[in-house]
């Protein structure tokens, strides 16, 4: 009986880790991409086979209504440098003025576009008006 609530509580410890690391959002964001390999995509199926929380959350994004696929930023899944987090440099190939005003702001400095953007469910800037109108 002590063996196996040992294991048990092992199991899911280890359950509850993979959980939390899968789901905390990026915080960082490299100048370079993180490369991994992915597996190819069986006939039939999509990114959203696996990924549906995030494919969701793209779904409602202003990339999913501007027709910015997920290979966009990460590149084709049969690709050797596939990218699981895409580097600044992505962004910047669309957003070129929002990446040069993020890297010249000292209040920015060491953040990236998805210390404040989620990658997949963020939200547009509304612009504010100038104090006293």
């Amino acid at each position: 009986m002590n063996r196996l609530c040992t294991r048990m509580f092992g199991l899911t410890l280890f359950a509850f880790l993979v959980f939390a690391i899968a789901v905390q959002p990026v915080i960082a964001q490299q100048d370079k991409a993180t490369h991994v390999h992915h597996r190819l995509i069986p006939a039939g199926d999509t990114c959203a086979t696996c990924h549906k929380v995030i494919y969701d959350q793209w779904k409602a994004s202003p990339h999913a209504a501007n027709g910015v696929e997920c290979t966009v930023c990460h590149g084709e899944t049969t690709a050797a440098d596939f990218a699981g987090l895409p580097a600044l440099s992505t962004c910047e190939t669309c957003h070129a003025d929002q990446v040069a005003q993020l890297k010249s702001d000292p209040f920015m400095s060491g953040k990236t576009c998805v210390s404040c953007h989620q990658p997949h469910n963020f939200v547009e800037h509304k612009k504010v008006a100038a104090a006293g109108k």
